[in-house]
C-alpha cells in the first residue's frame, strides 16, 4: 500500500487533511513531519499517523531522506520555499527506476492577480485565468507570488520519473481542528494589519474583487488529487493539466474591509467598525496583503471542477468570519 509523507500536519489545511486521511485511507502508513513536538500523542491515537518526524523545512537533507522512502509526498505546510521543494524532489528522485513517485503541492492563487493595474480600483480588462488553458498554466513562474516552487515543481515533474499535482487554492479562512489552534491566511494577515494599524484598511475605492474559501473546501479535491496518484496510467498529460485552481467566494474588497471592520470592531480590537481607504504603500508595507488587496484576482476552475469534482460547500466568509473568529484570541 503507498505511503505517504505529510508536511503541514498541524496547519490550518494539514490538521484537517491528515484526519481525512485516517479516514479514507486507513491502511495507508502516515508518517508527519513537523517541529511540535507537544501533540505527539493526538497525531498517533486521533489522527492516526504511523510515524512522526520531528524537524524543520531548513533540514534539507532530512527531508530528502524521508521523500526517498516514501510514495507519495504532500506539501501543505509551505507554498513559499524553492528549498524545502527541491529538497523533496531530490529525495523522490532517489526511488528506484520504475517505482511510482509523487508530489502533491499546495501553492496559492495568489499567483493569478492582475498584471496590470495596482491601484484598488477594478479593471474592466483584467485577465480571467483558466486552468483548463494550458497555455495560461505555462505562465507560471517564479515571480509570481507562489512561484518559486511552482516553477521548480512544473520543470521536475517534465523529466517524467515523478507525477507532480499542484492546487492553487484562494485565501483560505475557517481554522485548523485539533490542539493547535491555526486560523486561515486571510484571518491572519487581516489581524496582524489590523493591529499594526489601528483600524481596517482597502486601497483606493475598494473595488478590486478577490477570491476566498473555506478551509474544508480544500480537502475534497486533495483527497482527489491522491485518487488520480494512485490510477496505474498517471500522471496523465503534461505538467500543466496537472494544476487545478479553487476558489469559492468573490466580493470587493470594499465588502471584505467592512466585515473585517465590523467582527474586529465587536471584539475590541480595534475602536471603530468602519475600513479607511489608504495607499498602497501603507498596507503591509507594499507587501503581501497590499498586492492582494489593490489587484483583482480572477479565474475559472473548469478543470478542477471537471477532473477534481471540485464544488464548494461551505459558508461564504462574511457570513462565517464571526464564527470563524470567536475560537482564536484577538
Amino acid at each position: 500500500m503507498p505511503s505517504i509523507l505529510l508536511l503541514g500536519a498541524t496547519g490550518c489545511v494539514g490538521s484537517h487533511l491528515v484526519i481525512a486521511l485516517k479516514k479514507e485511507y486507513p491502511t495507508f502508513p502516515v508518517t508527519a513531519y513537523l517541529r511540535n513536538k507537544s501533540i505527539e500523542k493526538y497525531l498517533y491515537e486521533t489522527a492516526g499517523v504511523q510515524k512522526i518526524v520531528y524537524g524543520t523545512f531548513e533540514e534539507t537533507e532530512k527531508l530528502a531522506a524521508l521523500a526517498k522512502d516514501h510514495d507519495i509526498v504532500i506539501n501543505v505546510g509551505s507554498s513559499f520555499d524553492p528549498v524545502l521543494t527541491r529538497a523533496i524532489l531530490a529525495g523522490l528522485n532517489q526511488r528506484p527506476a520504475g517505482v511510482k513517485s509523487t508530489l502533491i503541492h499546495m501553492s496559492g492563487a495568489g499567483n493569478f492577480v492582475d498584471t496590470e493595474s495596482n491601484t484598488g480600483i477594478a479593471n474592466p480588462n483584467c485577465k480571467v485565468w483558466n486552468d483548463s488553458n494550458v497555455k495560461d498554466m505555462e505562465l507560471i513562474n517564479s515571480g509570481m507570488l507562489n512561484g518559486a516552487p511552482d516553477e521548480v515543481i512544473l520543470n521536475a515533474g517534465k523529466e517524467g520519473k515523478i507525477g507532480t499535482y499542484i492546487l492553487f487554492p484562494t485565501a483560505l479562512y475557517g481554522r485548523s481542528t485539533g490542539p493547535v489552534k491555526s486560523p486561515g491566511v486571510i484571518q491572519s494577515l487581516m489581524i496582524r494589519q489590523a493591529k499594526e494599524l489601528g483600524y481596517v484598511p482597502y486601497i483606493g475605492d475598494g473595488t478590486v474583487r478577490f477570491n476566498t474559501m473555506h478551509v474544508l473546501d480544500i480537502i475534497p479535491p486533495l483527497l482527489r488529487m491522491i485518487d488520480l496518484s494512485l490510477q496505474e496510467e498517471t500522471p496523465q498529460g503534461s505538467v500543466y493539466e496537472r494544476c487545478y485552481i479553487i476558489g469559492a467566494n468573490l466580493n470587493r474588497w470594499i465588502e471584505l474591509s467592512a466585515k473585517f471592520a465590523e467582527v474586529f470592531h465587536a471584539r475590541g480590537l480595534i475602536p471603530s467598525p468602519i475600513p479607511k481607504s489608504v495607499k498602497r504603500k501603507d498596507v503591509d508595507d507594499g507587501g503581501e496583503l497590499a498586492m492582494l488587496m489593490s489587484r483583482d484576482q480572477l479565474f475559472l476552475s473548469e478543470r478542477a471542477e471537471k477532473t477534481l469534482g471540485y464544488k464548494p460547500t461551505q459558508k461564504p466568509l462574511v457570513e462565517d468570519l464571526q464564527t470563524a473568529l470567536e475560537y482564536f484570541d484577538l
